[in-house]
């Protein structure tokens, strides 16, 4: 693509590699619990209406959103991406997804075309996030529903663990932390609902993860962080469920 922001060429190439290195489609027990907020949450009774799932990357969401009757928008600038997500449309024969090569902020969409939007872990990587939640609340309908995950705030954070984020933050290419006063200053939007994840022994797992993978262990750890969620301090994400007016 023409034009890219510096930022997008090393996320470009960050991303590609990640993408690029994945065998099989398959979801982790964080994606199972992100799936079901969605579920419970943002889409309630829902069949038949469309949801935009933004930077869809592994693309766990758009794929199980389209299992679940939805029609699927699913959008990311990574050509991997691209082409894991076609891969999957076809393995589970998934006729209600769309995939487009596009940019989160400047989505070939009509206005208020969108009854839900999931933008999971992407506002933090776009160099100008304005441009970005304009165009998102652009193509949300009336009394839609938009999910963020965004990082908390490092004041947030466990002091020990500061170095590591900032490090993983350096790494993965995160522009800015966020917290729920920034986000509602940004999107101007009600807030129907907040989480806060990542909480301290759900890191541990995760670090453990990479020496020894075992579901049963995920699955436990996973449900203490459910527990968790209204707790603020000591956790590394938060998510928001908006709804425009």
């Amino acid at each position: 693509m023409k034009n890219l922001h510096p930022h997008h060429t090393k996320q470009l190439s960050y991303f590609g590699y990640e993408f690029g290195h994945v065998d099989k489609y398959e979801l982790e027990s964080w994606q199972k619990s992100y799936i079901e907020k969605i579920k419970k949450y943002m889409l309630g009774k829902s069949r038949k209406k469309v949801l935009i799932d933004i930077a869809s990357g592994s693309g766990y969401v758009a794929i199980e959103m389209a299992k679940f009757g939805l029609n699927v928008i699913a959008i990311d600038l990574t050509p991997e991406a691209i082409n894991n997500l076609n891969k999957y449309k076809k393995q589970f024969s998934l006729h209600s997804l769309t995939i487009k090569k596009c940019f989160a902020e400047k989505i070939p969409l009509p206005d208020k075309s969108v009854d839900f939007i999931v933008a999971n872990a992407i506002l933090e990587h776009i160099p100008n996030e304005k441009e970005a939640i304009n165009e998102w609340k652009r193509i949300l309908k009336p009394h839609g529903k938009m999910l963020i995950t965004v990082p908390l705030k490092l004041r947030y954070v466990w002091p020990f663990l500061w170095l590591v984020n900032y490090l993983h933050d350096k790494r993965i290419g995160h522009l800015r932390r966020y917290d729920l006063q920034s986000l509602q200053a940004k999107f101007s939007l009600k807030v129907s609902k907040v989480f806060y994840t990542g909480h301290l022994l759900k890191v541990i797992s995760v670090i453990m993860a990479f020496f020894v993978k075992n579901q049963k262990i995920s699955n436990f750890f996973e449900k203490i962080d459910i527990k968790q969620e209204n707790k603020r301090y000591g956790a590394s994400n938060i998510i928001v469920l908006f709804e425009s007016k």
